[in-house]
């Protein structure tokens, strides 16, 4: 090949490159932006609407509170801490896979699920970029990319399959001990379809050779944006540069065995959820039950994943009283719980993230990202 035609040749990459890789991820930036600002005004006004046309039902159940409900919010948000102590646990348990159980402690390990946690507030990725932080912590305890991204594999595993196991139980549990509606049961079914499908979807992403170097490449792109530090080590290590990389399939078939304990914390972080929406249903004197809370939340959960919203914003929110409602849950009562769930879960730990990921990222072990 002469040098006039390997000239044409990487210009012709390069064109691909340019189309790929900017044009589509700005036409996505727009749109997400755009779905986004939509979905916050749109949720603003619906909650004005209806605090103003259910003004007297809310002042009552407000009153209902006073008498005892702060008891309630205190256990609320004690099993919201250990919901983080369980996210630990999840990926201290994957880590002992790889014999890396020492690498970082379980006090670290906490900071980190609150991090990305804060993480996932701000890109929406069915749950991988906010993963993405954990694999900048492991690098900068020695620990090379590629090794970090089987640990995010797993992990992601055992989310999914945490939540088709809690789905099951919640089509059991109203099978057994409500009349059951056929749009529940069908609801139940479509939502376990749709985590298998999210599934499969991250499966693809993370599945085949050349996908995973193209979803590698966001990530590190997405990530270096976020963080302001384009010249983190680790976005031009040559470990990611390698095509030996091990896709999803190959790791999940050589460590599946060793999934029980890391998918029983997680079952227990969603538990922990569902007791703290429990909780609060009793500091309004609400009789509801366990099993009621848990399959709104889960339910709801599942359909947060699709959201084009970081946390589900919106999606969340109405598909938390949408579900309530459907089990029986008094409209006022479901958007108040909705909303104080929201602000244990998602809101306060905001500010708390923000100061542990400028903590994190300002340690001379830790040296990631050092703006935020």
């Amino acid at each position: 090949m002469s040098v006039k035609e390997k000239i044409i040749a990487n210009l012709k990459g390069y064109s691909k490159i340019i189309i790929y890789d900017r044009i589509p991820n700005s036409m996505i930036a727009k749109t997400i932006s755009y779905v986004q600002k939509s979905f916050y005004y749109i949720l603003l006004a619906a909650v004005v609407v209806f605090l103003w046309f259910k003004f007297d039902e809310i002042k009552y159940t407000l009153q209902l509170f006073s008498k005892g409900g702060p008891i309630w919010i205190f256990l609320a948000i004690i099993t919201q801490i250990f919901t983080y102590l369980c996210n630990a646990y999840t990926y201290e348990g994957i880590l002992k896979i790889f014999k890396l159980e020492k690498v970082l402690t379980t006090r670290e390990l906490m900071e980190s699920s609150i991090v990305m946690l804060f993480l996932s507030k701000i890109i929406p990725s069915l749950g991988i970029s906010n993963n993405w932080f954990f694999v900048s912590i492991l690098h900068k305890k020695g620990i090379v990319p590629k090794q970090g991204l089987q640990v995010v594999v797993l992990e992601v595993f055992t989310y999914y399959a945490s939540l088709i196991i809690l789905m099951l139980a919640g089509l059991f549990y109203l099978a057994t001990t409500h009349n059951v509606t056929r749009f529940l049961f069908w609801g139940t079914i479509v939502g376990i379809v749709l985590v298998i499908v999210i599934t499969v979807l991250v499966g693809w992403l993370l599945g085949n050779h050349d996908q995973l170097h193209k979803t590698i490449a966001w990530l590190k792109r997405n990530f270096a944006k976020f963080s302001g530090n384009k010249d983190e080590s680790m976005l031009h290590s040559k470990d990611l540069q390698e095509n030996d990389i091990e896709s999803a399939i190959d790791v999940l078939k050589s460590k599946i065995k060793y999934l029980f304990w890391p998918t029983f914390w997680q079952v227990a972080m969603f538990i922990l959820n569902s007791f703290t929406i429990y909780f609060l249903f009793r500091s309004f004197h609400a009789n509801q039950t366990f099993g009621t809370a848990m399959v709104g939340f889960v339910l709801a959960q599942v359909l947060s994943l699709v959201s084009l919203i970081p946390s589900g914003i919106g999606i969340f929110e109405g598909s938390m009283v949408f579900f309530y409602t459907a089990l029986g849950v008094p409209l006022e009562m479901a958007v108040i719980i909705t909303i104080l769930f929201r602000g244990l879960s998602m809101f306060a730990p905001i500010p708390i993230g923000s100061y542990l990921y400028k903590k994190l990222c300002s340690s001379k072990e830790l040296d990631c990202c050092k703006k935020i």
